[in-house]
Formats: structure tokens, C-alpha cells, sequence
């Protein structure tokens, strides 16, 4: 990976939605290059997709909330990652080291709706603890890991 393609990933970052004129104006290559360059990060999995970023408070799920999870035991962790996969207002869902076994991102609609959610995970067969911890304010949100300069 190059500069080029760098600045491929930072624009696409930021933007998505650019156009490969838009990118070849800004890197003074050819739009044919831009395309193969954006083709081959694909295929090599650099870029894995392109997606769009909704706004939760405008989406009608205000409420964000990190939870984290004890499993009863290693035999549970496929159910309960089942159970995590089907589950639209879980966001992201991470196995981590120390006391905790799961990191989990969800969003609701009230405090209620996180209550409920927390009510159905609390008492899913492979849970045995949880803590959770509400989201007060978002100060940075980078959703893609950009390469070092």
C-alpha cells in the first residue's frame, strides 16, 4: 500500500460517496487508475465495504450502551454469538481480555427498550453476568482504521 492508496482510503473515509472523477482530480491520476487501485484494495480485503452511518438520536434509537459479559463457559459462546448476530440494535460485539468475556454495543429507543434488551440478555442460557454502561455524549466516532501516513 502507498500513498496513493492512502489517500485513496482517507478520502473514501471521510466520503464514501466521491466519485472516482472527484478522487482523480484530488490525486492527479487517471480515473482508470483510481478504479483499479479501489478494485484491488477490494479484492485484497483492505477495503471490505462501503456502507452509510445513521445518525441514532434521528433514527428514533437515542439511547447507546456498552455491556459487558460473563459467559457461564466456552461452550456457550456460540449460542450467545448467534443469539448477538440476529439482534439489529446490537452494534458491535467484541471478545476481550480480563474479567469480561464480551464487549457489546447496543442501541435503543428509551431507557425502557434497553431495559427490556437488558432483561432478555440477562437471562440468555450462555449469560451469567453483565454490566452496563450508558453513553452520555460521543466525542469521536472513526468507524474506519485508516493506515499510518
Amino acid at each position: 500500500m502507498d500513498k496513493i492508496d492512502k489517500s485513496i482510503i482517507d478520502a473514501l473515509s471521510k466520503n464514501a460517496d466521491i466519485t472516482a472523477t472527484e478522487l482523480s482530480g484530488r490525486l492527479h491520476f487517471s480515473v482508470p487508475a483510481v478504479n483499479k487501485r479501489i478494485r484491488a484494495m477490494k479484492k485484497d480485503g483492505i477495503i471490505q465495504s462501503f456502507t452509510i452511518i445513521t445518525d441514532n438520536k434521528l433514527i428514533g434509537k437515542p439511547i447507546i450502551a456498552f455491556i459487558l459479559i460473563v459467559l457461564k463457559s466456552v461452550e456457550h459462546t456460540g449460542v450467545f454469538f448467534e443469539y448477538i448476530e440476529k439482534d439489529p440494535d446490537i452494534l458491535e460485539c467484541y471478545a476481550i481480555t480480563g474479567e469480561y468475556d464480551c464487549l457489546i454495543k447496543v442501541c435503543a429507543a428509551s431507557v425502557e427498550a434497553l431495559d427490556q434488551k437488558l432483561a432478555i440478555l440477562k437471562t440468555h442460557n450462555g449469560v451469567m453476568k453483565s454490566y452496563t454502561m450508558l453513553s452520555l455524549t460521543a466525542h469521536k466516532y472513526a468507524p474506519t482504521v485508516l493506515p499510518d501516513e
